[in-house]
């Protein structure tokens, strides 16, 4: 009678990594739940929800009205009640109407559903999105739970885990040939947090993949018409303005190259060096859906005009799919780097000293260009190798090398 083998131990580097893995996760969804039961009204989600009831009870012209939210506002204690420039709501209207439902609970409850409904959104990126097998998928996961701006999207209760869903099902949808349904997905996103995915259209159109760029254009517009018919023309110059107030505000590009260089030439000039990086990745490396869509996410982040901790959470998605093109074990262990930016970002910003300033912001924006570099780099030599490879041409018999190319 045979026995069945005994099953295969992962190697004890792997174990401990995944058991370190757990610990940061562990410690996150504890900080989490221990900031709760201190303070279970927070005001990214009051201001969400207070926007969610202006809609339902004034009509949705009213969610960028300052006076209307702050009326709103006042039945929350004392210190929950402020609506100024920089707190108030400013999302496009998609987020107000998917949040529109929980108002039917109080704030503190409907916080912990849209918590919970962000983290099955980041379950579900997992499961499309992310490489390997067994323990070492499971350590991702309980990586991505344990960085710093993936807690402050709960923490923040801010829709970045919805968006990683979306652009991983665009990436799915695109794998599997379905390329409306994910044009479709890129425009909910686009609708979601647009600073989030700026560069993402572009790699699409410089990819060649025209079809999800024509579905995107299309539902865009779809919800651009539903955009404009429920705010009107109050409500759009209300979030004109609103947007105009926020983006005076020095906390929107706190961790963007215009906290350090301001919007100089010499930031526009890295700005466009990085954004013709990604493009170039994107054309160069065009047949790999997955290279393309980190490329986009990975030069988003580098030209980020208005960004918080909380958006690089996105990377999370752009480093599952690049690890799913099996880079070289320099590549990958180049990721584990961004593990340390992005804990760093926790120490600001706290003092006005530059130096801090710098050890704090500086590293995430290094960290990124360097990324965007290896992937250029990576991107060229896999071109000038497809380049090298002789084309072969039909000859009586069989095939033979053109030689003759000079490709």
């Amino acid at each position: 009678m045979k026995t069945s083998p005994a099953p295969r131990r992962p190697p004890l580097w792997l174990a401990s990594a995944v058991l370190a893995c757990g610990w940061g996760a562990a410690y996150s969804v504890a900080l989490w739940v221990f900031l709760f039961t201190r303070r279970p009204v927070h005001e990214d989600v009051r201001m969400t929800y207070v926007a969610a009831e202006a809609g339902l009870r004034y009509g949705w012209s009213t969610i960028y009205d300052e006076s209307v939210l702050r009326s709103l506002s006042a039945v929350f204690p004392t210190g929950d009640r402020v609506i100024d420039p920089v707190l108030t709501y400013v999302n496009p209207p998609l987020l107000a109407w998917l949040f529109a439902p929980l108002t039917v609970f109080s704030e503190p409850v409907a916080y912990v559903i849209w918590t919970l409904l962000s983290l099955a959104a980041l379950v579900l990126t997992w499961r499309i999105a992310a490489p390997y097998r067994g323990i070492a998928r499971l350590g991702l996961l309980l990586l991505a739970v344990a960085l710093w701006p993936v807690l402050l999207v709960f923490y923040f209760g801010q829709p970045n885990m919805l968006l990683l869903a979306l652009l991983a099902a665009t990436w799915w949808f695109m794998a599997h040939d379905r390329p409306y349904a994910a044009g479709a997905m890129l425009a909910l996103a686009t609708f979601l947090k647009p600073q989030d995915i700026v560069l993402l259209p572009l790699v699409l159109l410089v990819s060649g993949r025209y079809r999800p760029l024509a579905a995107w254009v299309v539902v865009c517009a779809v919800l651009g018409v539903a955009t404009v018919v429920n705010l009107q023309g109050a409500g759009l110059s209300s979030w004109w303005q609103a947007l105009q107030r926020g983006q005076a505000e020095s906390t929107h590009v706190e961790y963007t190259l215009a906290h350090f260089f301001g919007f100089s030439a010499l930031t526009y000039g890295l700005w466009a060096l990085q954004g013709a990086a990604a493009l170039a990745v994107a054309w160069w490396r065009r047949t790999e859906t997955e290279i393309v869509l980190a490329a986009g996410i990975v030069g988003t982040t580098a030209l980020a005009f208005h960004f918080h901790e909380l958006d690089y959470s996105i990377l999370v998605l752009a480093a599952w799919l690049f690890l799913r093109s099996s880079p070289p074990l320099w590549q990958r262990l180049f990721l584990l780097l961004g593990i340390g930016t992005m804990q760093v970002l926790t120490y600001g910003p706290q003092t006005t000293q530059p130096v801090w300033d710098v050890a704090t912001h500086a590293p995430q924006l290094v960290w990124d260009a360097a990324w965007l570099g290896i992937l250029a780099a990576g991107a060229f030599s896999h071109r000038t190798v497809v380049a090298a490879q002789p084309r072969m041409v039909k000859v009586p018999g069989g095939q033979a090398p053109d030689l003759t190319s000079s490709s």
